[in-house]
C-alpha cells in the first residue's frame, strides 16, 4: 500500500509492506512501513541528500496489525524527521547570522 502526502515545503512517500510471520512464510501477520522525504523545491533535504529514506519501521518488535496504522505511524514519524530537519536549518542560519566572520 502506498500513501503520499505534502508537509510544508516536503514531499512524503510511505510504503506499507505486509510481513509474515516467523516460521510461517505463508500467511501475513501484519505491515512494516518505509518512507521516504524529498522537497518539493527540488532542493536537498540535507546538505549532499535530495532524499532521506527510513529503514523499515515497525512497532519494537511487532508488525503493525493493519496498513491503515503503518501508513498512519510512517506519516507521524516523517513529520517527525521534518521538524528535526526545518530546526536544524533555522539554527544554522541562526549561528552563521550571529557570527560576524
Amino acid at each position: 500500500m502506498h500513501k503520499e502526502a505534502v508537509i510544508g515545503t516536503y514531499r512524503v512517500s510511505i510504503d506499507a509492506e505486509q510481513k509474515p510471520g516467523p516460521g510461517d512464510p505463508s500467511g501475513a501477520v501484519g505491515y512494516a512501513v518505509r518512507y521516504t522525504i524529498a522537497r518539493t523545491d527540488g532542493a536537498p533535504v540535507r546538505p549532499n541528500f535530495p532524499t532521506v529514506c527510513s529503514y523499515e519501521l515497525n512497532v519494537g518488535t511487532t508488525l503493525f496489525p493493519t496498513v491503515e496504522s503503518a501508513l498512519d505511524y510512517g506519516l507521524a514519524k516523517a513529520r517527525d524527521d521534518i521538524a528535526t530537519f526545518d530546526a536544524q536549518q533555522d539554527a544554522a542560519r541562526r549561528s552563521a547570522a550571529a557570527d560576524p566572520y
